[in-house]
């Protein structure tokens, strides 16, 4: 049961990390915190450009990763994606 049960909320605990990250901002700054969120407000409101992008790219690099770790991951725990994968593999492209 556990591993038919773990794929979906694998993939909501990989969508939430994004809601996660764009919350950050209002979390800290409304609990005065240091962090990713505040810094990213500080360099919007001092137009600090190359820091907002540094911290776009990152924060969507992070993103990438860790939906790519849960794709990586979702054959480990269902053996049918498994089978079906290696079914697909050996047909080729139509």
């Amino acid at each position: 049961m556990f591993r038919n049960a773990s794929l979906p909320a694998l993939t909501i605990a990989a969508v939430t990390f994004g809601s996660l990250m764009v919350n950050a901002v209002i979390v800290e700054t409304v609990f005065a915190r240091k962090g990713l969120g505040r810094m990213t407000q500080t360099a919007i409101n001092t137009l600090d450009l190359p820091l907002v992008q540094g911290i776009v790219v990152f924060v969507a690099a992070a993103f990438a990763l860790i939906n790519l770790v849960v794709d990586l991951v979702y054959p480990l725990l269902d053996p049918r994606l498994r089978a079906t994968l290696a079914v697909a593999g050996g047909r080729g492209t139509r």
